[in-house]
């Protein structure tokens, strides 16, 4: 009888550890979250006691903050876990783990497994915001996760959307709607909210606060209708924890009907809602490993 091939796969955040075991057709069998290690090195020990844990792996892909450069081996950038920059993180993981591995950046993880399973498939170009502590993104062309000459390509956190030199922390898309800068921005107006739930909890109940967060969903809406008259995608998802909550949903599409009104002659982007969340990033780890990101150890 043929072995089912089975791979654990790794969601690496900025505050909690995600895994979970796939079948090949990106089947979720069973998955975990827990708190991240606090250094690097607890990290890696993690991962090596939960590839040990599992018999039979085929294989361990993974997805992470930053951008891994293949010629250097390193993570070159790591904003939201800031342990991993500059570090040579699946070198040393092959030293410990002796399987097959990938790795691959968070939010083009989210657009491959929304490419593969979920809202963006069969589009032959498509974008995708990741909302979070900051802001991932990726873009997708005929099936290929767009780079750049940089590879810098899809990072569409850091699109500047403001240019006020006092407000410099706030100016980059991610600094206005990634949860870091956006409860901070809120709280300086005066309102004690310590995470996304109670933001849509507060905001349910005060229309000041909602008018604030509209207000900063605007700038996603404004960042959108750019990337359709420069990109010119089929489809853009919006994906995160925050994207599966209905009430996130409806002030997303009043928002869009808002700046949209203003603008009737322009094309009206086709924002769509991921149809995984963050469990996008699991099957986009596990995408791209099939696909050949693997790397022999």
């Amino acid at each position: 009888m043929r072995k089912k091939m089975v791979y654990l796969v790794f969601d690496i955040g900025g505050t909690a550890l995600k895994y979970g075991l796939l079948s090949k057709d990106g089947t979720i069998i069973e998955k975990y979250s827990e708190v991240i290690p606090e250094s690097y090195e607890s990290l890696l020990a993690r991962m090596d006691q939960l590839c040990k844990t599992y018999q039979n792996l085929s294989g361990v892909a993974i997805s992470s903050p930053g951008i891994f450069d293949y010629e250097s081996g390193l993570l070159t950038t790591s904003s939201a876990l800031e342990y991993l920059k500059g570090k040579p993180f699946l070198r040393d993981l092959s030293l410990r783990i002796q399987l097959p591995m990938s790795i691959e950046n968070d939010g083009k993880c989210a657009l491959l497994g929304e490419y593969w399973r979920g809202s963006a498939q069969e589009a032959s170009i498509a974008a995708m915001f990741v909302i979070g502590t900051a802001v991932g993104g990726a873009i997708l062309i005929n099936g290929d996760i767009h780079r750049g000459a940089h590879k810098n390509g899809g990072e569409l956190g850091y699109m500047l959307v403001q240019n006020r030199p006092e407000e410099q922390h706030y100016a980059s898309l991610g600094g206005k709607i990634g949860f870091h800068g956006l409860l901070q921005y809120l709280n300086q107006k005066g309102y004690s909210i310590r995470n996304g739930l109670e933001l849509f909890e507060r905001a349910q109940e005060n229309q000041t606060v909602e008018k604030l967060y509209k207000e900063q969903l605007s700038y996603l809406v404004v960042t959108a209708l750019n990337l359709q008259y420069s990109l010119d995608p089929e489809i853009i998802v919006v994906g995160g924890a925050v994207s599966q909550n209905p009430y996130f949903k409806r002030m997303l599409d009043e928002t869009i009907e808002q700046v949209m009104a203003r603008r009737a002659n322009y094309m009206f982007p086709r924002l769509v809602i991921g149809k995984f969340g963050n469990d996008a990033n699991l099957l986009g780890a596990l995408y791209h490993f099939l696909k050949g990101g693997s790397l022999e150890t």
